[in-house]
């Protein structure tokens, strides 16, 4: 059996890394784990409950973002196979025993597990339900990956120039398309499955989704890939999509009729297909909020794509000046 490091980055994280680190302590597994939490200047209890498990070593740092607190704690680590977990992510018994034994292949750089959502709230009920699905959807070799429940060669993240810091959001996107670059393979085990804690109010939810669609125009620059197999084309689309429609429905009303603001109905009617497939799985009315709940998301993301442009500008300004 191999030995592994687990690495947590927490940031007040009182609510949920008792359970995240309980899970770990139950993990079936019978060689060395060594866990390591990086707590990024909590404010909260984190720290405090953290030391109620004597096993873990715990790494408090200045306030510097998940990223950074990853690099702190691939570098503290003492073995070869690294694995990232959100300090709201519960991984299963076996989970260790489904992800590690691929990395007997040595092409294998990371290895990612399947994500179930935990909440019982609406809005992350709904993500966790619409998660579990774009999961199923994708293949078991993939070119990018999130860092809920991930391992990693600890020796490919380092040929590949470790984590990148600035990226604080879509930090892992990133360091799994470096590795996908570099020739690595990178493994979707549906079988390594944990369960996660999705952002619950919408204000949370909104400025989440803010940060991944910024985050995912940096990475397209750095890359040069607009989609992958995690973010796919479909998704993307969505922006122009939704864009197209508004921009139309009111074009339409001021030179037409102002009926044409009717064809805003289509921007839910975007998500009516992901919505039946989850009502038939799931069995859940509570499902029917997601098609206005995904508008509301496409419409943060397009406030995301908004500045990010107008930023883009900015900097080609100041740099003609």
């Amino acid at each position: 059996m191999k030995a592994v490091s687990i690495i947590i980055p927490t940031y007040n994280a009182a609510r949920t890394i008792g359970e995240c680190l309980s899970a770990i302590q139950n993990l079936d597994w019978d060689g060395e784990i060594e866990v390591i939490v990086i707590d990024d200047a909590s404010t909260d209890n984190t720290v405090k409950i953290a030391q109620c498990f004597p096993e873990v070593k715990i790494i408090p740092v200045p306030h510097g973002g998940a990223a950074r607190a990853m690099n702190i704690g691939i570098k503290a680590a003492s073995h070869d196979i690294v694995v990232s977990v959100d300090s709201d992510a519960i991984l299963e018994k076996d989970w260790l025993q489904k992800a590690i034994p691929m990395f007997d292949n040595p092409n294998v750089a990371a290895v990612s597990g399947y994500v179930k959502g935990r909440n019982r709230k609406l809005i992350g009920k709904i993500t966790g339900y619409h998660t579990e699905l774009r999961h199923q959807r994708r293949p078991w070799y993939v070119d990018a990956m999130g860092s809920a429940n991930t391992a990693y060669r600890r020796e490919a993240i380092i040929k590949v120039g470790m984590i990148d810091e600035k990226m604080n959001v879509g930090y892992d996107h990133d360091i799994a398309h470096r590795l996908h670059a570099a020739g690595y393979l990178l493994i979707l085990n549906k079988e390594a499955k944990c369960y996660h804690y999705w952002r619950e109010d919408l204000k949370r939810y909104v400025k989440q989704q803010y940060g991944y669609a910024y985050s995912r125009l940096i990475l397209a620059g750095k890359s040069g890939k607009v989609y992958n197999r995690v973010s796919t084309l479909g998704m993307v689309l969505q922006v122009p999509i939704t864009l197209v429609i508004i921009l139309g429905a009111i074009l339409g009303s001021i030179l037409s009729t102002p009926l044409a603001l009717l064809a805003l109905l289509l921007l839910p009617a975007i998500h009516l297909p992901d919505t039946l497939v989850l009502l038939f799985q799931k069995r859940d009315w509570r499902i029917l909020a997601l098609p206005g709940l995904f508008t509301l998301r496409n419409l943060t993301w397009i406030s995301a794509a908004f500045i990010w442009v107008l930023h883009q500008i900015k900097r080609k300004l100041k740099g003609n000046g």
